[in-house]
């Protein structure tokens, strides 16, 4: 129970400050993605949590951890993608993502772990926008 109050204050904390984040499962690995300041069009700086299990598990020493931010081609607009390749910071991943343009774009965590085992999250964010739901 008291995980469970600690992991809520946790995501409330961080979706009423104002900042990106997201969080799910790929697997048996717990993916969380957040940014101090909500993501706008330029430069933001990312950074990726890897936990096993869920967001309280024991943290992952990956080997590999890359992002794809992408926008599909529409009328009149090319296809535009950022890919960046995560530095390990402490007990976490951090990355720098340059948005062309505002809207929404669409993502994806690329994760290799110390045994060779590949991880892919996917999700998308609206720029300009802060969080305020997180996929568990």
């Amino acid at each position: 129970m008291k995980k469970f109050i600690a992991s809520t204050l946790l995501c409330a904390s961080l979706s009423f400050a104002g900042g990106f984040m997201d969080m799910g499962m790929s697997g048996d690995l717990h993916v969380m993605l957040s940014s101090e300041k909500v993501l706008s069009q330029g430069q933001n700086k990312i950074k990726v949590e890897l936990n096993k299990g869920s967001h309280d598990g024991a943290s992952i020493v990956a080997k590999d951890v890359r992002v794809k931010f992408f926008m599909p081609e529409m009328p009149g607009m090319p296809f535009m993608e950022s890919k960046n390749i995560c530095k390990k910071v402490q007990n976490y991943f951090e990355c720098d993502v340059n948005f062309a343009m505002d809207g929404t774009w669409q993502y994806q965590v690329f994760i290799k772990d110390e045994q060779g085992k590949d991880y892919k999250y996917k999700g998308s964010v609206n720029l300009g926008q802060a969080s305020s739901s997180h996929n568990h």
